[in-house]
Formats: C-alpha cells, sequence, structure tokens
C-alpha cells in the first residue's frame, strides 16, 4: 500500500519524513485541491468537448459567428484557467518552498482578465466597465512586475 501511494502521488509522498507538521498539512491540503481542481478540469473537458460538437456540428447556427467562437474560447480559457492554478500547486509542493508564490497568483489573475477581454460583447458593454477591466490589467501588470523585481533582487542577494 505504501509503495502504491509513493508510485501513485510522488509529490504527496517525497521526503515526507523529514517535513514538519505543518509542512505536511500543507501537502495534504494541497493534494486535495489538485483532486478537487482536477476533478473540475475533468466537468469542464466534458462539457467542453459537448458544446464543441453542438455549436460547430449540430446546431444550424453559422460556425463563423463571433458568438460561437467567443463562447467556445470562454470554455477554452476556463480550462486552461484551472490547470494553471491546479499546475501551480503541483509545483509548489514539489519545489518544497512553501505554498503558493503570489507571483503565480497575479499571473492566474491576468489570465482571467484576458479571458474576460476575449469574451466582452463590444456592442452592448458599458466604456466603463472596459476601463474599469483596464486599469485591473494595468494594475495587476505593475503587481506583478514588482513581485517579479522583488524575487530578483531576493535572489541576487542571496547568492
Amino acid at each position: 500500500m505504501k509503495q502504491r501511494l509513493k508510485r501513485l502521488f510522488p509529490e504527496v509522498s517525497n521526503g515526507w519524513q523529514a517535513l514538519s507538521g505543518y509542512q505536511r498539512f500543507e501537502r495534504l491540503v494541497s493534494m486535495v485541491l489538485t483532486l478537487a481542481i482536477g476533478g473540475a478540469v475533468l466537468v469542464a473537458m466534458y462539457y467542453l468537448v459537448i458544446h464543441v460538437v453542438q455549436l460547430l456540428f449540430i446546431q444550424s447556427r453559422d460556425p463563423f459567428d463571433y458568438r460561437v467562437f467567443q463562447a467556445l474560447f470562454d470554455m477554452i480559457l476556463t480550462v486552461l484557467i484551472a490547470m494553471e492554478f491546479n499546475n501551480s500547486i503541483i509545483r509548489t509542493m514539489t519545489s518544497g518552498k512553501g505554498f503558493i508564490h503570489v507571483e503565480i497568483v497575479v499571473l492566474i489573475a491576468i489570465m482571467a482578465l484576458v479571458r474576460k477581454f476575449m469574451v466582452l460583447d463590444m456592442e452592448v458593454i458599458d466604456p466603463w466597465q472596459i476601463g474599469a477591466l483596464s486599469l485591473a490589467v494595468l494594475a495587476l501588470g505593475g503587481c506583478y512586475w514588482l513581485v517579479r523585481h522583488g524575487n530578483s533582487m531576493k535572489d541576487v542577494a542571496d547568492d
């Protein structure tokens, strides 16, 4: 049983004996989150495939209508954002440097805003909403730069 767990979940079991109680707790929480997000990704993929087949082949709509592509890209980007979030959790478990890094969270937030921009209906959106989203992207970009710059300064100081 122990060998099977090590083979199936090396991210959790590697170095388990050397971890403190809280680090073990972090790994277990990370594993539960990974499984939950993985399940959500699988369900989203199932619905994505069904919707792609319906939108492009079954319904009598024009497959080149921009609204069809917006709906498809919305679903695809949602799955990609969930997968990136899941990947960041797994990378954190394998790196041994603690929990989720701010840099990764900011990048995922930027991806979510880019997704929002791609699916906006330009015919009905209020210009103030576009301005607010633009300011949010600029703020997140600035935040990312600050975090990235701070991390590079820390790495230089560590050397």
